[in-house]
């Protein structure tokens, strides 16, 4: 839809290697081990084996996610408890990790109107956070298992939000709101694997210097974009 035609303005950005630089997952879990319970660090080596085994194509992200949660954080982790971890890694990684070319997007489309959305793989229990940090109006992320008493699990509720199932959350958010029907979309990621989510948008940026994401972009005619500069 035109943006003259659109009455609600979505910019809608990946997380990690587009906003942030360093990826957050793996960076999430070793810290607030280190944090929380250091002796779960012993358990490292057993982490970074179940990374090469996603790696090496021995299962899926669905699969991955869950037992490294349970390993680094354990299986059931309070609410409250992971609020702080949630709040404190934010505070640490906002000011140190934004890419200043993303710090510079996201001001101009919120200051063109634009409702800013993080739509990323990582866990909800951080990524909001992060979202909030970096002032994002609305955050969807891989949706988490709760207990009864509000305590997070290590399990997926759902699917891992990537790919197909990103561009589908993405489209669920908009349905859900009758506001939203008539929108222009910007959607920004480094990755090709975003490609269902840059078909729902109006505008796609690729998020890179040069190899496979350069690639992508021209030969689907997404705009390459360097966040690595202001």
């Amino acid at each position: 839809m035109s943006d003259a035609a659109a009455s609600f303005r979505l910019a809608v950005y990946d997380l990690d290697r587009t906003v942030l630089r360093t990826p957050t997952f793996t960076l999430f879990l070793l810290w607030a081990a280190a944090r929380s319970a250091p002796w779960r660090l012993l358990l490292a080596p057993v982490f970074l084996g179940l990374l090469a085994g996603h790696a090496l194509g021995l299962y899926s992200r669905d699969a991955l996610k869950p037992a490294a949660i349970g390993l680094m954080l354990g299986r059931r982790v309070p609410a409250e408890r992971m609020a702080h971890l949630a709040a404190d890694f934010a505070a640490w990684r906002v000011p140190a990790d934004v890419q200043p070319g993303a710090r510079a997007a996201i001001a101009r489309d919120r200051a063109a109107g634009y409702h800013l959305l993080l739509a990323t793989a990582a866990p909800e229990f951080y990524a909001a956070a992060l979202a909030e940090a970096m002032g994002f109006d609305a955050c969807i992320a891989t949706r988490h298992r709760r207990a009864a008493d509000g305590s997070w699990l290590a399990a997926l509720d759902g699917t891992n939000c990537y790919g197909p199932e990103k561009a589908r959350r993405v489209a669920e958010w908009l349905a859900a709101d009758p506001q939203r029907a008539a929108h222009h979309m910007r959607a920004y990621s480094d990755h090709a694997s975003d490609a269902p989510l840059f078909a729902l948008a109006d505008e796609a940026f690729a998020i890179g210097r040069g190899g496979r994401i350069a690639k992508a972009a021209r030969d689907n005619g997404w705009t390459l974009t360097d966040f690595g500069t202001g």
